[in-house]
C-alpha cells in the first residue's frame, strides 16, 4: 500500500499520540477517532485522584475533632470567666492559629495553661492580659503587623484577638532566634532582655520547661 504525503505526516504523530496514551492514560489533545480507552483512563484516573483527596479531607477532620475535644477537656478544669459562647469557641480558635504557623494545636493550649491557666481576664502585676498574657504595648505593634482592629487595652480581652496576637507573637520570636525553647523565654522575657542574658553567657530555661512539661501532660494522656 502506498501513502500520500499527507498521511506520512500524520504518522508520527499519531504513534507518539498513542505512546502517550498508551503509557499515561492520557492525550496532549483530542484526535478524533482515537480509541475512547484513553479518556476513559483519564476520567478513571481524576476519580482515583479525587477519591484520595477525599480521603485525606476526612482523615483531617477526624483529627481536628479529636483535636477540638481534647482541648475542651483541657479547658473544663479550668474556670475561664467567659460565656457559654466564647468558652466554647477556644478550641477552634486555637486550631485555626496552629495550623497558621503549623504548631501542634496542643502545644499552643500548653502555652496558654502556662500563661493564665485560661482565665481570660487574667491581669499580671506587670499589666500583661488575657490567654496569652500580652502587654498593651507590644500588642499595638503585633495588632499593626497583623493588620488586626485595635480598639485599645480591652482588645486583649477578646478572646480570639488575644490569642491570634499571641500566636503571631510565638512565630516571630521562633523566627528571629530559630529555636523553640529560645523562642518561649523570649515570649516570657522579652526579645531584648533574653538578647542581653545570652550576651553574658546565660540562658534562661525555667519558663520553656514548665511550657513542654504541660505540653507532654495534655499531649500523651489518654483521649
Amino acid at each position: 500500500m502506498t501513502l500520500n504525503k499527507t498521511t506520512k505526516n500524520l504518522v508520527p504523530v499519531l504513534l507518539i499520540l498513542a505512546f502517550t496514551g498508551f503509557f499515561t492514560g492520557k492525550t496532549p489533545y483530542y484526535v478524533s477517532g482515537l480509541s475512547p480507552f484513553f479518556s476513559d483512563m483519564g476520567r478513571v484516573e481524576a476519580v482515583v485522584f479525587s477519591k484520595a483527596k477525599d480521603s485525606r479531607f476526612v482523615q483531617e477532620q477526624v483529627y481536628e475533632d479529636r483535636v477540638r475535644n481534647r482541648i475542651r477537656k483541657v479547658i473544663a478544669k479550668y474556670y475561664t470567666g467567659l460565656d457559654e459562647e466564647n468558652d466554647s469557641r477556644i478550641p477552634e480558635w486555637i486550631l485555626i492559629e496552629s495550623k497558621k504557623y503549623g504548631y501542634d494545636p496542643l502545644f499552643l493550649t500548653a502555652l496558654i495553661i502556662t500563661e493564665s491557666s485560661f482565665h481570660n481576664w487574667a491581669k499580671s502585676n506587670r499589666g500583661a492580659r488575657g490567654l496569652m498574657q500580652l502587654k498593651p504595648a507590644t500588642a499595638v505593634a503585633l495588632a499593626s503587623e497583623t493588620r488586626l482592629k485595635w480598639k485599645g487595652t480591652r482588645t486583649l480581652f477578646d478572646p480570639e484577638k488575644n490569642i491570634a496576637l499571641g500566636a503571631y507573637y510565638l512565630n516571630k520570636m521562633v523566627a528571629r532566634f530559630g529555636d523553640l525553647t529560645l523562642a518561649l523565654e523570649a515570649y516570657n522575657h522579652g526579645p531584648s532582655r533574653l538578647s542581653k542574658y545570652l550576651r553574658k553567657g546565660y540562658q534562661p530555661k525555667r519558663y520553656s520547661r514548665k511550657v513542654l512539661k504541660h505540653y507532654r501532660e495534655i499531649r500523651f494522656q489518654p483521649i
